[in-house]
């Protein structure tokens, strides 16, 4: 499904659709406590993505600046609006912040067998520069290894 996406700020009313959209994208979900304890430390931004002239959240992102580093700690879209962009400007509007705070790096972890994540941030230029072995847990007990990917930001080459 195509939709027009505006990526705003996360805003504290919108915490709990973020957290329900977070449960149908990981099996580790975050609930809404957490979102909350996530993006009151020290760096942390949250954007949203709004289908538009709709109030309706269909994506989200996470992530945290400290020093030259930003890190996408989550992002996440409702299933019915995957692969049509909205991660991919999701993503941008991440790195975007991340320059304007002043951060070089751009990192983030991924489960090797998220094969749409990969894609996506391989094709913005994001190489793999480590392994977490068995970091996920899934659903049936068994274990993710988490890839380590990062990239130089524009602004920085």
């Amino acid at each position: 499904m195509t939709a027009r996406k505006n990526i705003e700020t996360l805003r504290t009313a919108d915490i709990e659709i973020v957290a329900k959209i977070h449960a149908t994208c990981f099996f580790d979900a975050w609930g809404p406590k957490m979102i909350q304890q996530v993006l009151d430390m020290p760096g942390t931004f949250g954007l949203v993505a709004r289908r538009e002239n709709y109030s309706s959240i269909i994506g989200f992102a996470l992530a945290r600046v400290a020093a030259d580093e930003c890190e996408l700690l989550s992002l996440g879209v409702e299933s019915e609006y995957r692969a049509n962009g909205t991660g991919t400007q999701l993503l941008h509007a991440s790195m975007a912040r991340a320059i304007a705070e002043r951060a070089r790096w751009f990192f983030l972890e991924v489960a090797e067998d998220n094969d749409a994540a990969l894609r996506l941030y391989r094709a913005h230029g994001l190489t793999k520069v480590g392994i977490r072995p068995n970091y996920y847990e899934n659903s049936d007990g068994s274990k993710t290894s988490a890839l380590t990917m990062r990239c130089e930001l524009p602004a920085f080459k």
